[in-house]
């Protein structure tokens, strides 16, 4: 660590004193620059046995300090990238914000990517919601640990769609994704294929990118996750909540627009947060995809749920609104009840359920511009069939006293692998999670994609009107005391997955477990 590290960690501890925050790499921290420590080891290959990539890319886990706040930079954890082969556009660089690079890649392309650790503990990078092989997922079996090098290699076999690529990394004590992606590490990967390229949607300055996150300042915009004591104890029990909203890596901000459509593509990249998506004015939102790609046809909806992890694709048609108007995107207010957690306790977090502004569209340009969203959109891919013959497969979701929660009474063992966790590759299967708690769970499963069948049973809520069931998905929110029936297809890879919540509390407390695909 050099000079000017040890003076700013010294600051940080004074400007700090006496006020219980536990200053570790641990379950409870305030971020702070340590960058030393790191030891060389031997590259480690995994995935595809071939000499020739379409894409190839250098991606590094490191330390960095970014400016976030107006004031003192904040020291975060965030990627790096480096585009050794393939065309130009595959990287798209965040400038001033800690979120890592946007990856473009198109359907067919076989891609390499070389993962570096430059971080002082074990790290993962998984590809949320790619069909890619069991050992290049990102599963915290396979650590990257300090100073090594990963080099993991797949084929793009996706349609097109919003992705992202955060740490999924589980330490000796305890799970370490809900700490590390609040650090900064997670970033945008976008497939492109001719199906929607033929569409003519907004692209380019007309496609806006937005990530959803809350964070937490102290001192001198120091990040803050986790405090000591009781509040932290529920921060694990609800999930983290920040006190404030952050789009892209920075504040909310307003963007310059002109008379005609455009596209916005929202990832909820917040550990726990649930946003209620709609527009100021009370126009419908438009949805034209979710985390699979393209839904079949657009639907209005007056707002939209997006859960942790969770993507949607809206288009905006802004053709009538008059030079110098602002529509702004916003989270609607929602009663949280329960999943309000410590927003409900005094904490100084943002309450779940505030109205928040995500972004301003000032209208400052007039165009004439003929762009008709079109009546089809995704119909190449065909949803899963199943019938009165296909097997159910049920996981009961329940707490466990002191402990936070479990999926059919167990919790995270590593790869162990239960015997009804055990499917047949080329299998169809209907997988039923039945909510038996008080708290709504984003239930993500590695590896494919599904649809959603139906829901039963459930709290009537402001949020219940708004869940988007069409499509495919990787990730599903069950609300509390309700039953979600998924459709999937084990296809392709044999091997281990993982399937888990991603509220990252709640599956680094243990709410997550590994299920084995068999050849």
């Amino acid at each position: 660590m050099n000079r000017d590290k040890r003076v700013h960690r010294r600051t940080v501890l004074q400007a700090v004193a006496g006020t219980g925050f536990f200053l570790a790499l641990s379950p409870g921290f305030l971020l702070t620059g340590c960058d030393g420590g790191v030891r060389a080891t031997e590259s480690v290959t995994l995935g595809l046995d071939s000499e020739e990539y379409d894409v190839e890319l250098a991606l590094r886990a490191t330390p960095d300090s970014v400016p976030i706040l107006p004031g003192t930079p904040s020291e975060v954890w965030r990627y790096k990238a480096e585009l050794l082969k393939g065309p130009e556009n595959t990287l798209t660089e965040n400038t001033n914000s800690y979120l890592g690079p946007t990856i473009r890649l198109r359907r067919g392309q076989r891609v390499k990517i070389h993962i570096r650790n430059e971080l002082t503990e074990d790290t993962t990078v998984h590809w949320h919601g790619l069909h890619v092989p069991s050992d290049v997922d990102g599963q915290p079996r396979l650590p990257i640990q300090p100073g090594e090098t990963m080099m993991v290699g797949f084929e793009v076999w996706d349609r097109a769609g919003l992705f992202w690529y955060h740490s999924h990394a589980h330490g000796e004590q305890g799970g370490r994704v809900g700490f590390q992606s609040y650090a900064g590490l997670a970033g945008l990967l976008i497939v492109e294929d001719d199906e929607e390229a033929g569409l003519g949607l907004p692209s380019g300055d007309n496609e806006l990118l937005l990530v959803l996150q809350d964070r937490t300042f102290a001192g001198a915009n120091e990040l803050v996750y986790l405090d000591g004591g009781m509040g932290a104890m529920m921060d694990r029990m609800h999930g983290f909540l920040g006190d404030r909203m952050l789009v892209n890596g920075v504040p909310p901000a307003t963007r310059k627009v002109a008379t005609r459509p455009y596209r916005i593509r929202v990832l909820n990249g917040s550990n726990a947060r649930i946003y209620k998506l709609a527009w100021s004015d009370g126009r419908p939102v438009t949805l034209i995809g979710a985390d699979g790609g393209l839904l079949r046809e657009p639907e209005d909806r007056s707002y939209a749920v997006l859960a942790p992890a969770q993507r949607l694709d809206i288009w905006v048609d802004l053709s009538q609104s008059q030079p110098g108007s602002t529509l702004e995107l916003i989270s609607d207010s929602f009663q949280a009840g329960m999943m309000g957690g410590m927003g409900m306790m005094g904490s100084n977090a943002l309450p779940l359920g505030s109205r928040s502004t995500l972004v301003g569209l000032d209208v400052a340009e007039s165009l004439e511009v003929n762009e008709q969203l079109p009546a089809q959109l995704g119909q190449q891919r065909q949803r899963i069939l199943v019938g009165s013959n296909t097997r159910i497969r049920t996981f009961e979701l329940r707490p466990v006293m002191m402990r936070g929660f479990a999926i059919n009474g167990r919790r995270f063992e590593g790869p162990h692998v239960a015997d009804d966790e055990k499917v047949r590759l080329g299998d169809t299967e209907i997988w039923e999670f039945r909510n038996n708690t008080p708290m709504p769970h984003p239930m993500h499963i590695h590896g494919l994609q599904f649809n959603i069948v139906g829901r039963r049973g459930g709290n009537s809520d402001s949020l219940q009107q708004g869940l988007v069931d069409s499509g495919w998905h990787d990730t599903v929110l069950v609300m509390p005391r309700e039953t979600v029936q998924l459709a999937m297809k084990f296809e392709r890879f044999a091997g281990l997955f993982i399937y888990h919540c991603h509220n990252m509390e709640h599956e680094d407390a243990g709410m997550m477990r590994y299920f084995q695909v068999q050849g």
